[in-house]
């Protein structure tokens, strides 16, 4: 027997379902986990999915398209699956489509709360209350590393409306070099055109699994409300997360050390630099 997840959004969304996801697993004992969703995103989950789907490969076509017939190709190979947690809209007819192949027990959820909740307990919601603290806190996939011993900063996001001005940062890296920091800068597609990043490292395009290695063995991280900083945060990397859009009660980060500037309603320009610095300073006071 398969059970099948299917998440095919952002990566800071992904991490917030791998709590849920993990109870999910846990009340399925033995059965196979499939992810429907991004490669590059199981790459991280822990324990890790037994497959993974593409979702964007043309042969699942048919199930969001409402198509796919019993007896085709996909049918059959949806065949081993007995269950499915689908984070997907009303309006997708994929719950639909696999209860036509025979999928027994589906349950979908929206992928965003539409209430004042955080959304990894909006997730967690489907599932009967637990106290444990530790299981609303995601868990990723950390390869073997050396220490980096160094302050990791991403200046992006999936928003520019999300990014605290990068003339910020660049003042927020000369004040901690000249305190005798190193500064790594992680840049990737969306921060592409915007170098040189002065002073420090370059970590440029690396894999899933291998940042979050890096950031689980730097001494701190700075960034925005983006899927890298809750990567960090999970990684267990000290983390100074700076919120002036969206809303950090529903959207912040989860880890064992965090830190969240901004209300997520005055804009990224009223997060000052002495602020951050001060946040900063609090996590690397011990050296």
């Amino acid at each position: 027997m398969a059970s099948l997840i299917y998440h095919s959004g952002a990566l800071g969304d992904f991490i917030t379902t791998l709590p849920a996801i993990a109870r999910w697993r846990e009340d399925r004992p033995g059965e196979r986990l499939i992810l429907l969703g991004r490669p590059a995103h199981a790459s991280i989950a822990t324990p890790p999915f037994d497959e993974t789907w593409d979702a964007e490969a043309p042969v699942f076509s048919p199930l969001f398209s409402g198509s796919v017939t019993t007896d085709s190709p996909l049918a059959g190979r949806l065949g081993k699956v007995t269950s499915a947690l689908l984070f997907a809209a009303s309006s997708s007819s994929l719950a639909e489509s696999l209860a036509r192949v025979g999928v027994r027990e589906i349950v979908r959820q929206d992928p965003f709360p539409t209430s004042a909740i955080h959304v990894i307990d909006y997730h967690l919601s489907l599932f009967p209350l637990r106290d444990r603290g530790e299981d609303r806190i995601p868990r990723i996939r950390i390869p073997e590393l050396e220490s980096q011993d160094v302050v990791a900063i991403h200046t992006g996001s999936g928003s520019a409306g999300k990014n605290w001005p990068r003339e910020r940062y660049i003042q927020l890296a000369a004040r901690l070099i000249e305190r005798g920091e190193r500064i790594a800068w992680i840049v990737g597609p969306a921060e592409t055109g915007l170098e040189p990043f002065p002073g420090g490292d370059v970590w440029r395009s690396l894999t899933l699994p291998w940042l979050a290695a890096r950031l689980a063995r730097c001494r701190l991280y700075v960034g925005n409300d983006s899927g890298v900083t809750h990567l960090a945060a999970a990684a267990g990397c000290p983390t100074v997360a700076l919120f002036g859009q969206s809303d950090p009660g529903v959207w912040a980060p989860r880890g064992v050390r965090v830190r969240i500037l901004g209300a997520g309603s005055h804009g990224m320009r009223s997060i000052e630099l002495e602020d951050v610095l001060r946040a900063c300073e609090v996590f690397l006071k011990v050296k």
